[in-house]
This record gives C-alpha cells, structure tokens and sequence, in this order.
C-alpha cells in the first residue's frame, strides 16, 4: 500500500467512525444511561441480552488487547535495554500485564471520578510526548522514499479503512454513552457528538499517517510496526526518551483498559447480572485476566491481532450499532428512562425483528470477513459461493464489517418505522402520565374528600 492510500484508508476509516462514536454519545447524553442500557429500547428489555453479551466479549477483549500491546511494548524495550537481568521475554510480559491489569481495575473501580481525572492527566502528558515524538523521529522520514512506494491493489485500501474504522470507532462504539451521560444538563447534544467524535478521531487520525508515513520510509521498520508497533517506535528514539515515553504510552494504553473495564461492567450488568457496579468490574477483571494471558500465549505480533480478532469481533459490533444508531436518528423524542430499568414499562420483552436481523447481519458479515488465526479460520464462507477465491485481495479485506454497519444501518430505516412510531406513542404516554404524577397539587382546586361513615 502506497502513502496516499495508507493516508485515504485512515481518512474514511476516521470519518465513518464518527457515526457510532456520536450516536451513542447522543443515546447516552440524552437518557443518562449506560450505552448498553438504552439498547434495550432497540432490541427489548429480554432481547437486550444478546447485543449486551456482544459487548461484555467485545469490551474485556478490547481491555485484554490493550493490555496485551502494554505488556508486548513494555518487555520490548526492557530487554532491548538491557534494564532487568535475569527475567525473560515471557516473565517480563506477563509481569508487565499484571501490572496493568491492576492499575486498571483500581482506576475502573474507583468510577467515573477517577477515570476523569487520569484520563485527564494522561492526556496532557501524552500530548507533549507525542509532540516530541514526532520531533525525534523526523529524522527517519525520507520522503523521496516514502512517495516513490508504488500504489497496491485498491482493495488494500479498504482492508485499511476497515481495520481503522474497527480500532477507532467500533472498538469504543457500544460504549461512548458510558461517559457522556455524566456532562452537564445545559449541553447541547451536538456539542456532546462533536466532542467525542473530533476527541476520538483526530488525534488517532494523526498518529495513524505519521506511523504510515514511517513506515512508507522504511520497510524494516513498517514490519517492525506491524509486529510490535511500540518496541520499533522506542528503537528510533534516543536512550533517555524511551523511558517517559514508555511511561505516557503505558499509562495511557492502562486508561484506555480502566474505560474498557468500567464499561464492561456496565455491560454484565445490563446482561442480567444482579450486583453493584463494582461488583460487574471486578468479574470483568478476572475475565480480561484470562483473557490476556490466553493473547500472550496465542498472539504471536501485533498484526494477527488486529488483522484477525478486532475485525472478528467488530462484525456483530458492526451490526449492533448499525441498528442501534439508525434509531437514534430517525428517533423524535427521547427514550423513556424508567422503562429501560424495568419489565412491563413501555418497552417489549423483545422486539424480534431488530434481534433476529442482528443475527443474520452477523452471520453475513462473518462470512466475507476473513482470518487466518487458529480458531478463526471459519470465516469467509460466503466467498466460495460468490465465486471469490480465497486468496484474492477482496476476500482478505475484511469487506464484511463495513456490510454488516450498511445492514444494520438499513434495518429500522426500511422495516422499522411504523414499529418505532408505535413506540414513541407509548413513550409520550408514560412521560405524561409521569408527569401528571409528580405535578404539585393545586390547593385552591383540590377537593377534599368527604368521608361516607
């Protein structure tokens, strides 16, 4: 893949990454519930169990990820460094993920509070470093090099569009609402959207091209991105910058896990499980613990785990915010909060047609994705049957994930109106009758109520 397209596959990915990072951030703002809460508006307060047990997998694998590219970059550098004598490879990963995991747990369990405020003290950090980065490793550019690499096969371009549309949009897509229903009333919900979207998108839009226009310059250096993306940044630095770098990018991959973490709480929650929110955090550690040791001894580089099990699991997650988001914006009012925390409010049990095209969307999507990891190498089934072969460049794009958003996208819009104003009606209902319930008595009319014995 050639720098344009490398700079092109970023752009759309970003750009479609925007729809579910701002519709969620919406749904959230406006019912200051959790994400996978005012799903059950979508899929039923029973069918919810399914898009809810979607993101408890997706939401520990993302953590469990994130944790694992900590402890891989981490062990990296040490032993490069020569820094720790007499632990290996393997013992420096799994102490560095440890470490990791119980930073992440203690800033997740604390709540929104304290992810805030790390949240905000990395980013500041991270900032600065990141500038001086750049700063350092513009040296490595060489751009005659880098724009005389010749363009690919154009299908490259959306396997790239894909992949990044799954990091940064689908990774965070079920959710984006987890934090904005704690902004402040008067905030407008496009100011919400704006924020989250540009938040999430432009900075990882800058980091993506500068990583492609490093590796345009270098072919040993863009398989050492691929690999492990964190010991070949480190390698290019000066001996004493690694270190608060280190430091930055460890902190920030931790916070970004506490996020993964708290949420994934709200998640098991939302699937059924009775207990406080720390309670749901501290069963999401475990499971993220399991999680990354099995990544340590299965994963072999960073690209079989982006390539194979972020667009696996971004294909249901695909589907589910296609459907969820297309509602959120046909939507003319706001959903009815008390009936999402309860059975025989406004919502169903389950609203089948939604449920039922989650499904098939995924079964579709998983069937013109492909992987090559052990475990994975079910998918593309689809592919034999449209003639595709197995090898070419459209059945290793990962096509399946940007067709399951357009399908889920389609669902409410085509089938789902009539079911969704019948809805609303109900909706308008319980908040009149809400409101009749709660609204002062008026003592000059009351009457009193004059006893019959």
């Amino acid at each position: 893949m050639s720098l344009r397209q490398a700079v092109l596959a970023t752009l759309i990915g970003v750009a479609v990454s925007f729809l579910p990072l701002g519709l969620g951030t919406l749904a959230g703002k406006w019912s200051g519930q959790p994400t996978m809460v005012v799903s059950r508006a979508t899929f039923g307060i029973v069918g919810n169990l399914l898009p809810a047990l979607i993101a408890v997998i997706t939401r520990l694998a993302w953590a469990a990820a994130l944790l694992w590219m900590l402890a891989a970059g981490v062990a990296e550098v040490l032993v490069g460094s020569g820094l720790v004598v007499g632990l290996g490879r393997l013992e420096l990963t799994l102490a560095a993920a440890a470490l990791g995991l119980v930073l992440a747990a203690v800033i997740a369990g604390f709540g929104f509070g304290m992810i805030a405020l790390v949240g905000a003290i990395v980013s500041a950090l991270s900032a600065v470093l990141v500038v001086g980065l750049i700063v350092l490793t513009a040296p490595v550019v060489d751009l005659d090099v880098a724009l005389s690499v010749p363009d690919g096969d154009w299908m490259h371009l959306l396997s790239g569009a894909v992949l990044v549309f799954s990091l940064v949009g689908l990774a965070w897509a079920n959710s984006s609402g987890d934090l904005a229903r704690y902004q402040a009333k008067g905030t407008y919900g496009s100011s919400a959207v704006l924020f989250t979207a540009f938040g999430a998108t432009i900075p990882a839009f800058a980091l993506i091209c500068w990583g492609a226009l490093l590796a345009a310059s270098s072919p040993d250096l863009a398989e050492g991105l691929q690999s492990n993306p964190i010991g070949a940044i480190a390698g290019l630095l000066p001996l004493w910058y690694p270190g608060p770098l280190l430091a930055a990018v460890a902190l920030s991959l931790v916070c970004a896990a506490a996020v993964a973490l708290y949420s994934g709480g709200f998640a098991l929650l939302a699937s059924g499980l009775r207990a406080p929110r720390a309670a749901g955090v501290a069963v999401a550690v475990v499971l993220t613990g399991a999680l990354v040791a099995l990544l340590i001894g299965v994963v072999p580089d960073a690209a079989a785990l982006f390539r194979d099990i972020v667009t696996t699991l971004a294909v249901p997650v695909a589907a589910w915010a296609g459907i969820f988001g297309a509602e959120t914006m046909i939507r003319t009012r706001r959903v009815h909060s008390p009936s999402l925390l309860r059975s025989g409010g406004v919502y169903p049990a389950v609203r089948w047609g939604n449920l039922l095209m989650l499904v098939i969307i995924t079964a579709i999507g998983w069937g013109l994705s492909t992987a090559t990891l052990v475990g994975l190498q079910w998918q593309g089934y689809l592919f034999a049957l449209l003639g595709v072969d197995a090898t070419a460049p459209l059945a290793a794009s990962d096509a399946g994930v940007l067709v399951a958003l357009v399908l889920g996208l389609l669902t409410p819009l085509v089938a789902g109106i009539p079911t969704l104003r019948q809805l609303q009606s109900a909706e308008r209902a319980a908040a009149d009758a809400d409101a009749a319930a709660t609204a002062p008595v008026d003592s000059s009319t009351a009457t009193a109520a004059v006893p019959t014995a």
